[in-house]
């Protein structure tokens, strides 16, 4: 259905203070291709001492009536000493904690992607453009990156739309937050999803040499 939704292109970093995270700086991670349909929802941070690792996406598959594509990201935070390091995989039932920002009601949650080794340090993510009279999804799949290398991580969704450039966290900083803009419930044709912002935070002394993952 046609309306006044544009694809927009967008590259932040802005220094701030992380509300559950006191005394810490972030850097905000903005797409530069993505809808505008929806409102922004809550930015939500990893408790203090951990951050990102693994992800899972929501996704309603191509043959709903009224197809929604992406409609949440999960985010999975631990602590330093239960990721990846040093060649050993992440830690077996070791303590985690999932975030989330809005989430729509549609599809099914496709599973979680883990960073072999590390930590979530960047994104990009497919996004189809207004569709006119015809069904318009906005996000439809996100790829993520692991420990500022080329390793990355496809979530599941869907194939419309194109990719954003990548953006990531500078090195010695990973994901710790998110925040999505996701249309209500409530529109003419929904698309649930259609924007992500995520938050890099100060890893510490966490060992940051970039890995090649060529082994």
């Amino acid at each position: 259905m046609a309306r006044t939704g544009l694809l927009v292109p967008v590259f932040l970093l802005l220094l701030g203070t992380v509300s559950s995270k006191k005394n810490e700086n972030y850097i905000i991670l903005a797409l530069d291709w993505a809808m505008n349909w929806g409102e922004w929802g809550p930015q939500v941070f990893c408790p203090p001492d951990t951050f990102t690792y693994a992800f899972q996406l929501k996704v309603e598959t191509e043959d709903a009536f009224d197809d929604t594509a992406m409609n949440g990201i999960e985010l999975y935070c631990r602590s330093l000493r239960d990721v990846g390091q040093g060649g050993a995989p992440p830690r077996k039932d070791a303590r985690e904690f999932g975030i989330t920002s809005t989430v729509d009601p549609w599809g099914d949650w496709m599973g979680k992607r883990e960073c072999p080794q590390g930590l979530l340090t960047g994104l990009k993510m497919k996004s189809e453009e207004d569709q006119g009279i015809f069904d318009d999804t906005a996000a439809n799949d996100l790829e993520m990156q692991c420990d500022w290398s080329t390793y990355t991580m496809n979530g599941g969704g869907d194939h419309w739309g194109k990719w954003s450039s990548w953006v990531s966290c500078p090195e010695g900083m990973a994901i710790c937050g998110i925040e999505t803009r996701v249309e209500s419930q409530t529109a003419t044709d929904d698309t649930a999803l259609n924007d992500v912002r995520m938050f890099c935070c100060d890893v510490g002394s966490f060992n940051t040499t970039v890995r090649s993952y060529d082994d």
